[in-house]
């Protein structure tokens, strides 16, 4: 069974008409990629030389799987939707009533528990890789923000507070705050040189991502008659020019050392998962061939 195992791998925009012939394999799709789990005869392999589609067998189609499964092949590396969708698709999917359904059946649960046990004792607590997740992280405590800017800098950090806390930019180019808000329609948004705003919900997180002047930042937050908890001060010279308020400010320079220090805690974090998935799919490998009568003695 375990030499009979292939996965084959194709990219989130493959459709089945990429593939050379006709498969007839399990398939597990998402909108990041497309996975099919085959048996050896289900897909002629000298065809696939010239595809761009990746190829595994036995011990490295279950590395691959657990590398997938734990985030770790993902934009947000870590992230943990992935396993919840191999989850779902290991509910729903109905497998043949066959030695080798039983197989796949065992093999994904075999991932599955394994995946858990990596995430648990290696990707806990990341930490943060973008400034927008940071971000988030600064403003967990806080129901609302303030955000001063429209630009490319206040572009980046929205999708990272929309769902978790309620947003109110302020503009001074209305057309690039309109464009935002109809990419994000939760968002209210303001003429920065509007008198006071009302608030409603305190204490209020301001994040500044416009190349606004100390003075003016401070004048502005004062009109807002308003308590701020917290400032993140995201401009290139905000240790230059500095701001004084009441509010803790956190600057520019102090998210990008926290940033450096996420990524190399991130690094070291993926590199021991990855030497971990190494050593389980080896494990898993001698446990496979361990079973001479094939996987059927499972659901005796």
């Amino acid at each position: 069974m375990l030499d009979d195992l292939i996965v084959l791998h194709l990219g989130g925009g493959s459709t089945a008409e990429s593939v050379p012939t006709p498969l007839r394999g399990v398939q597990w799709q998402t909108c990041l990629r497309k996975i099919l789990f085959l048996r050896d005869g289900d897909i002629h392999l000298p065809s696939m030389a010239a595809t761009k589609h990746e190829l595994y067998r036995g011990e490295h189609a279950y590395q691959f799987l657990l590398e997938v499964i734990c985030g770790l092949n993902s934009p947000l590396v870590g992230e943990t939707a992935v396993m919840g969708q191999f989850r779902e698709f290991c509910a729903q999917t109905k497998l043949p009533a066959t030695s080798w359904g039983w197989f796949l059946r065992q093999f994904m649960s075999d991932v599955l528990v394994d995946a858990k046990r990596v995430r648990h004792e290696h990707l806990q607590r990341l930490g943060s890789q973008s400034y927008g997740g940071l971000v988030r992280q600064h403003l967990a405590e806080v129901s609302t923000a303030a955000v001063l800017g429209s630009g490319q800098l206040a572009e980046e950090i929205l999708p990272w507070l929309i769902g978790k806390t309620r947003v109110r930019l302020f503009y001074r180019n209305r057309l690039r705050a309109e464009v935002l808000r109809s990419r994000h329609p939760q968002i209210q948004i303001d003429q920065l040189d509007n008198a006071a705003a009302v608030w409603i919900d305190e204490p209020i997180a301001l994040v500044v991502a416009a190349p606004i002047t100390a003075g003016a930042i401070a004048d502005w937050m004062t009109s807002q008659r308003a308590r701020f908890a917290k400032v993140l001060d995201l401009r290139g010279d905000a240790a230059r020019d500095r701001l004084r308020c009441a509010a803790p400010v956190i600057k520019l320079s102090e998210m990008f050392a926290e940033l450096k220090s996420d990524r190399q805690r991130l690094h070291e974090r993926t590199t021991s998962a990855r030497a971990e998935i190494k050593r389980l799919a080896q494990l898993w490998t001698r446990r496979a061939q361990y079973r001479p009568f094939g996987w059927e003695d499972l659901c005796a």
